[in-house]
């Protein structure tokens, strides 16, 4: 068994090459960290894999049917077909499928009974609309504040899991692939990693036309496309929030949850805009970027070869200057060659993620040429850090990575400090990604760093890279 590296593709820690997995229709996942897609019920149906738009979406309705049956019958909240629904809704994170955001390492973890609370009631009051429709479940982010798709992405693998492990099985026997018998699916014979303690995890492949990126319903553009399908709840939406200056997610969800839920025919049209109108992971779009990240590490990335020698005995200040050499590279290419074009859509910015991955994927190359280890997303007890550098135990340097439109001084005065405090390093590294919006942001973080070093604490390095759009570099003089 090869040995897992970090980060490490399907496709990688098995010996295959990654077009086997692309034309069988399937994502070539992560096997120590997650990817930011999730399965979307709605998309089952739509699939071009007969056992999920067949078996699939059969088990999907035939558990929320039952459901649906149980929560209608309800008469109280605690009664005998209200508990035998709760074990019907489980909300654990499957550590199986290597979707989400569990961050490295892929262990499940669990949710707080509130948010499966909520979702029971909503379906409750849907249930008293008149509608038993069992998709019903997929629209519960749009409702609840504490339900995203990660949640909607793990009940619904725990629903169709046997599907998922069947087309597993198929894959792996037709391409040599070991598979081992495992306490996940005790019948079925799935692939096997191991971690860098010698831990065994099983995987479970999922089809890429099931899938949608993360988040959704966390921004008003995500709500407004879901509701512009239909002009009389986008009009009734619009009306409620019209008295409101600037209205939150949270006011915005609150008006969509008012209006679809006033009728039963009001939610039927909002149910079927959505089924109709939803798509799936675009790899042409790649609003992740994704799929550039999985190119990097496939193919590498031209020029990213390096004559840099680091001693890395010297400790955590020469690691550090690795680091910055891995974001000057980043920069450059950004700045000066094509790669911004991977950090937009049309005239929109893709989500944070994407520079993100693509900066791990190219950083992990420089770390896998000189023993050091990088952690995408590493929790360092408080909170999660989007990379930790390290060469054994002491020698440690964070890097946090931050949009324009984000909450920049937050990241750089509070959020940095407390990960740093939390790992007990004293090396930080602030990237902001200028997007052409950063006004004053810069400096203010640049007086806290001056403030900071003049009074002898800590002041963590600030890199901008600016990922405004240009010409092609082809064109630039």
């Amino acid at each position: 068994m090869a040995k897992i590296q970090n980060p490490t593709l399907f496709s990688r820690y098995f010996g295959i090459p990654a077009t086997l997995l692309d034309d069988a229709g399937l994502i070539d996942p992560f096997v120590d960290v997650d990817t930011q897609l999730f399965i979307d019920p709605v998309l089952l149906e739509k699939s071009s894999n007969i056992l999920m738009s067949g078996d699939a979406i059969t088990a999907f309705r035939s558990h929320f049917e039952n459901f649906v049956r149980l929560i209608t019958i309800s008469e109280k909240e605690g009664d005998v077909a209200w508990r035998t629904a709760e074990r019907l809704l489980d909300l654990r994170e499957p550590p199986e499928n290597g979707l989400g955001y569990g961050g490295s390492g892929r262990s499940g973890s669990s949710r707080p009974n509130e948010v499966r609370d909520s979702i029971m009631r909503t379906a409750k009051e849907i249930v008293n609309l008149g509608s038993k429709d069992p998709e019903m479940i997929s629209l519960m982010g749009f409702f609840e504040e504490n339900v995203g798709p990660d949640t909607i992405s793990d009940f619904t693998t725990r629903v169709i899991i046997e599907q998922l492990a069947q087309l597993t099985e198929d894959f792996c026997s037709a391409n040599d692939i070991e598979l081992h018998k495992n306490a996940v699916l005790p019948d079925r014979r799935l692939p096997r990693v191991l971690d860098k303690n010698g831990k065994e995890k099983f995987v479970v492949l999922v089809p890429t036309d099931v899938v949608r990126e993360l988040p959704i319903a966390n921004d008003w553009g995500d709500i407004e496309a879901a509701v512009s399908h239909n002009a009389k709840i986008r009009q009734a939406v619009n009306s409620m929030l019209a008295g409101i200056a600037q209205p939150t997610v949270t006011d915005r969800k609150d008006a969509l949850r008012a209006i679809a839920l006033q009728s039963p025919q009001n939610f039927e049209e909002f149910l079927a805009a959505v089924k109709e109108h939803v798509r799936t992971y675009d790899p042409n779009v790649d609003a992740l970027a994704y799929y550039k990240m999985k190119a990097i590490f496939g193919s590498g990335f031209d020029g990213l070869k390096s004559d840099a020698r680091y001693d890395l005995k010297k400790g955590p200040d020469e690691i550090a200057r690795l680091v910055h050499d891995t974001i000057n590279f980043f920069k450059h290419h950004v700045e000066n060659g094509n790669l911004w074009e991977e950090l937009w859509i049309g005239d929109k910015p893709k989500k944070e993620r994407a520079p993100q991955l693509i900066y791990y994927a190219i950083a992990d190359a420089y770390c896998s040429a000189h023993d050091v280890d990088i952690s995408p997303e590493a929790n360092m007890g408080g909170g999660p850090i989007d990379f930790k550098f390290s060469n054994g135990y002491r020698a440690r340097v964070l890097v946090e990575m931050k949009r324009s439109s984000g909450t920049v001084r937050h990241g750089y005065d509070k959020q940095l400090e407390i990960y740093l405090d939390a790992s007990r390093s004293q090396h930080g590294i602030f990237v902001v990604m200028d997007y052409g919006d950063l006004g004053q942001k810069l400096d203010q973080i640049l007086k806290i760093q001056e403030y900071r070093r003049v009074t002898g604490q800590r002041a963590s390095d600030i890199v901008v890279i600016d990922a405004t759009k240009k010409q092609s570099a082809s064109k630039r003089k």
